[in-house]
């Protein structure tokens, strides 16, 4: 690398080293969102010039690598790793093939010493695709990707009948990844026998390489799929503990939840009530917060913040709503114009503005080797 690259990839690491930030996607393109500014009325996105060419529908953030769900012309997935601090991307093929039924997740593997460094991590992808075999039996097929090796192989896991929709995405704490889940459950109503679809969390542990057991949420379990919207994030506590935040409600319950826990792990998790939000129509601040449609949020636990991510009732504008954790209305800041995008369902082709969604914790610098190309 010539005196130039040198110090330009220098310069790169020390801004990232400088500057937190947090990545999303907004009209199928990948952007950097600057840290809000002091008084919480103002923030910036810079689009990153690195899949010009590809549709990104999602993005993960662990342990300062990021992860992006694109797909090409033709619809078919491509997934490629980046360490922005590095400067260093990876294309990751798949070992046969992916689909658009294919849910993602990264994590890593710290050899059961809880501390080590992240060079010293062992870190993986995990891909997970419902399928049909022979009399359309439904199977799940779970494959690991490692990072180290440049490779793929087929997990043997063993679940019970519990779903992870399509459009969800799993967030990663301490390495694992956390989904958030559903299954038809029975529930008695009255001295009436009712079948009710019941939600949880299930984790899946990048050092056992499996799923954990069911986890409860805060709420009532069975209120999840009562026009609720049910999605995760993840944030840095005060003790710079990474934990999981929970948003619950929405247009139909005419107020939303947001929940953090205090201890989390595969096998457990503690909470706590970060705020609620009692707006009535949630029109009055310029959002819907539908479940088919939900954006994402963010939880600032030191300036006791939250920052929704949504489009506005309108369907035209990309929008960050703050509000306080006293359940009080801050602001609402422009990020940008939502464009029509296409989509496609059931083989039909139809024309939607998608929410945008922000990766969780922020971003810290990572010294993971790539090798594979310099962006």
């Amino acid at each position: 690398m010539s005196n130039v690259g040198e110090k330009l990839v220098g310069e790169k690491k020390e801004a990232a080293a400088q500057q937190p930030q947090q990545y999303l996607t907004m009209n199928a393109k990948l952007y950097s969102l600057e840290r809000f500014q002091a008084d919480f009325v103002d923030v910036s996105v810079k689009e990153v010039d690195l899949l010009n060419e590809l549709e990104v529908s999602k993005v993960y953030h662990c342990d300062g690598l990021v992860l992006c769900v694109a797909k090409d012309k033709k619809e078919e997935p491509k997934l490629v790793l980046w360490n922005p601090y590095l400067c260093q991307t990876r294309w990751i093929e798949p070992r046969e093939e992916f689909n658009k039924n294919n849910r993602f997740a990264i994590g890593y593997d710290d050899g059961g010493s809880g501390s080590g460094s992240d060079s010293q991590r062992n870190h993986k992808i995990m891909s997970l695709a419902d399928t049909f075999g022979p009399e359309r039996k439904h199977e799940l097929v779970c494959e690991i990707y490692e990072i180290r090796s440049n490779s793929w192989r087929v997990l043997d896991v063993v679940k019970d009948k519990w779903s992870i929709d399509m459009d969800q995405r799993g967030v990663s704490v301490k390495g694992n990844t956390y989904f958030f889940a559903h299954h038809l459950a029975e529930r008695v109503f009255r001295g009436l026998v009712l079948k009710q679809e019941e939600i949880f969390l299930i984790c899946f542990d990048f050092a056992k390489e499996r799923f954990g057991p069911r986890l409860p949420f805060p709420f009532d379990s069975f209120d999840g799929f009562n026009g609720d919207l049910v999605t995760l994030s993840s944030f840095v506590s005060g003790g710079g503990d990474e934990q999981l935040a929970v948003l619950f409600g929405g247009y139909e319950s005419g107020f939303f939840e947001i929940w953090v826990t205090l201890t989390v792990d595969p096998n457990g998790a503690s909470w706590s009530k970060f705020l609620r939000m009692d707006p009535g129509p949630f029109c009055s601040y310029g959002f819907q917060l539908y479940p088919s449609s939900g954006g994402s949020f963010l939880v600032d636990e030191d300036n006791k913040l939250a920052v929704l991510f949504e489009l506005d009732q309108t369907q035209t504008t990309h929008k960050a709503f703050v509000f306080g954790q006293d359940g009080s209305f801050k602001s609402s800041v422009i990020l940008g114009q939502a464009l029509l995008l296409e989509n496609r369902s059931y083989n039909k082709l139809y024309k939607a503005a998608r929410p945008p969604l922000v990766s969780s914790s922020p971003y810290r610098p990572s010294s993971v080797q790539l090798n594979q190309t310099n962006v």
